[in-house]
């Protein structure tokens, strides 16, 4: 018995004398509080050197990590997870603790990001080693294996990721996703037509088409297309084999309403107030955005885009340039930089976007003169000084084309 299993049994007899009964919310919390309080998962520090100076085979791999200084039960989880050590690297560099990166969701854009206190970093994107300790308590919950594990936390958070500029509209959908997998759950799979998913039904029509990713939710969680590129999913009814596999299905239901309740995908995500009275975000107090009214950020990286602002106000040379702003014309919120605009235009870009959406060009500031006047047709750039961002635009053509 491993230590994160003898956690487990600790958890439920702690649940069962508090009297919160164990259901996988509470276990997760509790058993989440006392793997911080033991540090049963902590993560070491690993040199960024490979000693062995090539990739490490899956038979040694486990013991590479333990060498390193690694707990036992992450190099196990990462010897099944992984081929090499160059593979796993990310997952476990830079170290971090139960407790150094806290999960919240932003009232302002309806979508979770991760703040690190350690190197006081801020990301939309689930951090890599969050995701590691996250397979491994949900393997430790569910008794599945934690490449299981892995491949559903997989398929809702790209779910939720790649349609996290949709806000409300995604929430929504996602609820009517858990109440189809809820009903089979709450009914142990003996209602015949809790099976059955009917895609042509117009609200689930609805649910798939803002949820990008939804059916891959779906038959991650054990539903199979009948007939195959069929319009209906239909869950596995017990037969002479025995009962289908319910685990997949229990732990993607779990999760869903986990993330719908804004408890996010650890279960312990905060709200975060960052609405505010005015348009300024929480990145008006970086370098670069002091002057500037409005901060959008990308939907893609979640990095503010800077429309040059401060560098027209400061006239400071090393104060950061304006940089283009693309945003869809169909998918209300959604912007790109040009770093990831270059990606949209390559293909490249991940979590994708439809090519055939249609995008308006926000140019940068080019001049101090009506610095905050209104883009129009005949001001497209909002100011009345010619050349400068033609002059831009010249230049970023040349970048992205090498023209």
């Amino acid at each position: 018995m491993t230590f994160l299993q003898a956690t487990v049994q600790v958890t439920d007899a702690t649940a069962v004398w508090l009297g919160t009964g164990t259901n996988d919310g509470e276990r997760r919390a509790l058993l989440y509080a006392l793997c911080s309080i033991c540090n049963l998962i902590r993560f070491h520090p690993i040199p960024l050197e490979n000693p062995l100076g090539k990739p490490s085979t899956m038979s040694n791999l486990e013991a590479v990590l333990v060498a390193k200084g690694l707990n036992a039960d992450v190099a196990r989880a990462c010897s099944h997870l992984f081929g090499s050590y160059e593979e796993a690297f990310p997952y476990i560099d830079p170290p971090v603790i139960p407790g150094d990166i806290k999960e919240y969701y932003s009232l302002k854009y309806h979508r979770y990001y991760y703040h690190c206190t350690t190197s006081d970093t801020t990301t939309w994107e689930l951090p890599p080693q969050l995701q590691l300790s996250e397979w491994m308590l949900d393997a430790s919950i569910s008794g599945q294996d934690v490449r299981t594990c892995r491949k559903l936390l997989s398929a809702l958070l790209w779910a939720v990721q790649a349609n996290a500029h949709k806000g409300a509209a995604l929430w929504s959908a996602l609820g009517l996703l858990g109440r189809l997998t809820g009903n089979i759950v709450s009914c142990g799979n003996t209602v015949e037509k809790y099976r059955t998913v009917n895609k042509s039904n117009p609200k689930i029509r609805e649910a798939l088409q803002v949820v990008h990713g939804g059916e891959a939710v779906l038959l991650a969680a054990g539903f199979v297309e009948r007939p195959v590129g069929g319009s209906t999913l239909v869950f596995p009814a017990p037969g002479p084999e025995g009962e289908p596999d319910m685990r997949p299905l229990m732990a993607i239901n779990s999760k869903i309403h986990q993330v719908v309740s804004r408890k996010g995908f650890t279960g312990m995500s905060r709200d975060s107030d960052d609405t505010g009275s005015t348009t300024r975000s929480r990145h008006a107090g970086l370098p670069g955005f002091r002057y500037q009214r409005e901060i959008v950020e990308c939907s893609c990286c979640g990095r503010p885009i800077n429309d040059g602002s401060d560098r027209l106000v400061t006239r400071k040379h090393d104060a950061p340039r304006g940089e283009f702003r693309y945003e869809c014309e169909l998918c209300s919120g959604y912007n790109l930089c040009e770093e990831c605009w270059d990606k949209f235009m390559s293909g490249t870009l991940v979590p994708s976007h439809p090519r055939e959406h249609a995008f308006q060009t926000h140019h940068p500031k080019a001049s101090q003169h009506n610095l905050h006047s209104n883009v129009s047709d005949s001001n497209p750039w909002g100011v009345l000084v010619a050349g400068g961002s033609a002059a831009r635009a010249r230049e970023r053509l040349k970048h992205r084309t090498g023209l």
